[in-house]
This record gives C-alpha cells, structure tokens and sequence, in this order.
C-alpha cells in the first residue's frame, strides 16, 4: 500500500520510531492505523496530523487559523486531487515545485502550502526559497 510507505516516511521524516503497523480498507485502500492505546484512526489525514503531534512537533500543522486552514487545505488537496491520479507522471505533474506563476495561482492551496512549509528549520535544507505572491495576476486562472 503506497500510502503505508509514505506514512513510514513520514514517521521517519519526524524522528518517530518505527513500529505502528498500518493496513488499508476499502476499495479505495483508505490507510487505517491501529495505536497501541488508543482508537483506529482511519484516513490519510488524520494519521498525519497524529504522527506530527506524538512526535511534538505540533507547529507544522501550523499556529495561527490562517496556517493552519493552508495546512488542512493541502493534505485535502493530496487526499482529493494526488490520490485520485494512478498515473505517476500526472502526479508528478501536480506536485512540480516549480510553477510559473500563473501555475502558482492555479494551484493556490499548494502554493500556500509550500510557502508556509518552507519557512520552518531543517524542512528547505540547502533548496533556495521559492517566492510566493499573495494577489492574483491572472483573473481567470481556475
């Protein structure tokens, strides 16, 4: 299941040991997990956002309500949009970090993303900063 290995690296990502055990249900393969004392968390998402706060590590969920909605925004367009493409090079079309940009404002929830994700230490490693506008340029870029 592609999504156990992402959530392995995830875990590895956050300096989680290793050790849940993760399954799938559904024709969709939904990821599920099972916690040693606590109920199933089913769902992509949820098994994110729980990782990152057993590892402590709460800020890359962001602090304020704007970040965040930014950060909610983006692991809902990787349930809806990344999952929903079995082709490999469609997904890597989606997830190319650089968008000119016009490209930037049509995929605006990424856009957010990466520009919140950037900032945090040790995330960007020796990769330049990408610039990110906050007005449209293009009006009819959906």
């Amino acid at each position: 299941m592609a999504a156990a290995a992402e959530l392995a690296l995830l875990e590895k990502s956050l300096g989680l040991s290793k050790g849940n055990k993760y399954s799938a249900q559904g024709e969709r393969q939904i990821p599920v997990l099972q916690t040693n004392n606590g109920p199933t968390l089913t769902g992509l998402t949820t098994i994110a956002a729980h990782l990152v706060k057993q590892a402590n590590k709460e800020y890359l969920l962001g602090s304020t309500a704007e970040e965040k909605a930014i950060v909610q925004q983006w692991l809902e367009y990787r349930v809806t949009r990344v999952d929903g493409n079995s082709n490999k090079d469609d997904i890597r079309i989606l997830l190319k970090v650089d968008l000119t940009v016009q490209e930037k404002e049509k995929y605006l929830n990424v856009s957010r993303w990466f520009c919140h994700i950037q900032h945090y230490p040790g995330i960007r490693q020796h990769l330049s900063s990408i610039v990110f506008i906050k007005n449209r340029l293009y009006t009819n870029s959906h």
